[in-house]
């Protein structure tokens, strides 16, 4: 065939569903305004979160990081996250991208700073495959919505 029309390139989930660290759906994701549970046909019945917008989405992952993550070692969160895929691949992407090690704890002084917004646009571009296609300022307004100020004080319980 040769005038056949090229196939049309899916875009990830992450980036289709509007949830940059893939989440699934629940009651961290219903917080920020998840309007459904996807299960994907991967192979290994994941599901994902689906998102009004990539700032509620990317909202909701800097909360659930906050929630259940606070208090692990960047190598235990990862573990955690990804379910043990692909996990040492996994840290070592964000270790590049984020400057952390595998023993530095997550905080919520970390994630409500400069290297939380590295850590969640790394973890958006390891879901995706590819940079996420967030703003720099998306980013910002999404890590105000969950976090007051830098010393940490979250308004969302």
């Amino acid at each position: 065939m040769p005038n056949a029309a090229p196939k049309a390139v899916r875009e990830p989930a992450s980036i289709r569903f509007r949830n940059p660290g893939a989440m699934w759906g629940g009651k961290r994701a219903d917080k920020w305004g998840a309007v459904d549970d996807i299960v994907l046909k991967d192979g290994q019945a994941n599901h994902i979160a689906v998102f009004p917008t990539m700032v509620q989405g990317a909202a909701a992952q800097f909360d659930l990081w906050r929630a259940g993550y606070a208090g692990l070692t960047l190598a235990a969160a990862v573990k955690k996250w990804s379910g043990g895929n692909s996990s040492a691949a996994y840290m070592k992407f964000l270790k590049e991208k984020t400057g952390l090690g595998s023993y530095d704890a997550i905080t919520v002084a970390l994630l409500s700073g400069p290297k939380g917004l590295a850590l969640m646009k790394a973890q958006a571009q390891w879901e995706a495959g590819k940079p996420y296609p967030m703003t720099d300022a998306q980013w910002a307004e999404a890590q105000r919505m969950v976090f007051i100020n830098a010393a940490g004080r979250s308004r969302a319980h």
